[in-house]
């Protein structure tokens, strides 16, 4: 697989790591040469290593470090092209993966789908997405172009119609993601997408 789109400074250190920069898989590497080659500063480099490390992704060099001397890392295990989302501790980040399995759902299935159909397909034991975020994800790509509506919703509550949904523009492999602006940004095009603001909106809030 190739990233596309922007990436982020962890995004950069992995892609060295993995080989595709400066270092080659199974050669040892430095704080100091993931930083030139990734163009990050150093306490990033640093404290997403130890992560890595603590996760089994990166193994330090067995060779006994000197005083002062400076540690090496090689790379152990393969999480494909996407950083791996891990904290310090080593520990995963679950944050925005509710928003990355309704996509990968939304492109895999083909026909129309509802936002309870949705979260069915895209929740995981690791990962539970209610209906109503499902929901909310849906309201949010038909605003921003990247889904068609195929029946409109009646109602609400156990009598209502959820509205339905078919994917009509898919941009690549990355989940457009909702910002707190009401927004969606596309990591896989680097583009933003907000809510159209008028006078009177404005005016009257």
């Amino acid at each position: 697989l190739e990233m596309r789109g922007g990436k982020g400074p962890r995004q950069r250190i992995w892609e060295v790591i993995r080989g595709d920069g400066l270092v080659v898989v199974g050669a040892t590497f430095t704080v100091t040469q993931v930083c030139l080659a990734a163009r990050v500063e150093e306490h990033q480099v640093r404290d997403y290593c130890t992560g890595l490390e603590r996760a089994g992704y990166i193994a330090r060099d067995p060779a006994p470090v000197p005083r002062g001397g400076t540690i090496k890392w090689h790379f152990v295990r393969d999480n494909g092209a996407e950083a791996p989302r891990v904290r310090r501790d080593g520990s995963p980040v679950t944050q925005d993966l509710g928003q990355e399995q309704m996509w990968r759902a939304l492109r895999m299935l083909r026909g129309d789908i509802n936002a309870r159909e949705l979260a069915a397909h895209a929740s995981t034991p690791a990962v539970d997405v209610k209906g109503s975020t499902a929901g909310a994800y849906l309201r949010a790509l038909a605003a921003a172009g990247y889904l068609t509506v195929t029946a409109q919703g009646k109602g609400k509550g156990q009598g209502g119609v959820l509205a339905r949904y078919r994917l009509s523009r898919d941009t690549g492999p990355k989940p457009p993601m909702v910002t707190r602006c009401d927004g969606v940004f596309d990591p896989n095009t680097c583009a933003l997408w907000v809510q159209p603001v008028t006078e009177e909106g404005l005016i009257y809030g």
